[in-house]
């Protein structure tokens, strides 16, 4: 179902998995994106990117996806770091924090690429985003219409995502190879603890949008979260009916809780 109206947002920074690592690494809970910036540019964290892209990157991209909320997705991901997971583990976390900020790219991941994967399909093209941003434009979720050469242009943001975030390979002539993926218990038990606090209720955590990312539907979610509940949680199923134990108070405690066992 679409999430909202879409943008041109991406083209700020598609997924910046890099630069996003290199900032969380930098960034302080003290800091604000302001303060960030500065600190990006004296520390020179972003290559050589220029003040203009440094301050794009920082100020549309990075704060948008994870200053927001109070910070707590920046709060978050810095704890991971922090507690030692490896910044290749993270990569699904960003995915999701960046997909919850531009509703093109999760629906384009969602309604496009899983389809493809489940169907057996072994690429992703730039005129299955064209297509997509068509059907979107046609539905009122473009408004007003782009200009063609601004559809050309997202198309491609949207594709190089799936690369960014390891769906896809790289473009070759027009196509991506959809790439091999299952979802590790990282990412499960983050998504898991992060639904529940933010207050949904346990039926309700099955069934959210952000599960879809990763080509699960509500029944694959029940079997993920089993696979992955170890001592963190205890799921329990009865019907259409489900009753999560959950261990800990806080997605901290949660945190400091996974970590505890190890990443992997």
């Amino acid at each position: 179902m679409p999430r909202g109206k879409y943008r041109t947002a991406l083209s700020k920074g598609q997924g910046i998995v890099p630069e996003t690592l290199a900032l969380l690494n930098l960034w302080e809970p003290s800091m604000n994106a302001v303060d960030l910036k500065a600190a990006a540019l004296s520390e020179g964290v972003i290559g050589r990117a220029t003040a203009l892209r440094v301050k794009d990157i920082v100020g549309r991209v990075f704060a948008a996806r994870y200053l927001c909320d109070d910070a707590k997705p920046a709060l978050r991901l810095k704890n991971l770091l922090e507690l030692g997971a490896a910044p290749r583990d993270l990569n699904p976390i960003l995915l999701i924090h960046t997909a919850r900020v531009h509703a093109e790219l999760h629906d384009f991941i969602t309604e496009v690429y899983w389809p493809k994967y489940a169907g057996g399909a072994r690429h992703v093209a730039r005129q299955d985003a064209l297509d997509f941003l068509e059907r979107a434009a046609n539905n009122g979720l473009i408004s007003p219409r782009w200009s063609d050469t601004m559809m050309f242009r997202v198309a491609r943001y949207l594709t190089g995502c799936l690369t960014d975030f390891q769906l896809a390979g790289k473009d070759r002539a027009g196509k991506r190879e959809i790439q091999p993926f299952a979802i590790e218990p990282l990412t499960t038990l983050y998504l898991a603890h992060d639904i529940h606090f933010s207050g949904f209720s346990d039926n309700a955590l099955i069934d959210h949008e952000d599960w879809r990312l990763f080509g699960l539907e509500p029944y694959e979610v029940r079997r993920t979260l089993e696979r992955a509940a170890g001592d963190h949680f205890i799921p329990q199923f009865s019907g259409d009916v489900i009753r999560i134990d959950w261990k800990y108070k806080t997605m901290e405690d949660a945190l400091s809780g996974i970590a505890a066992e190890g990443f992997r």
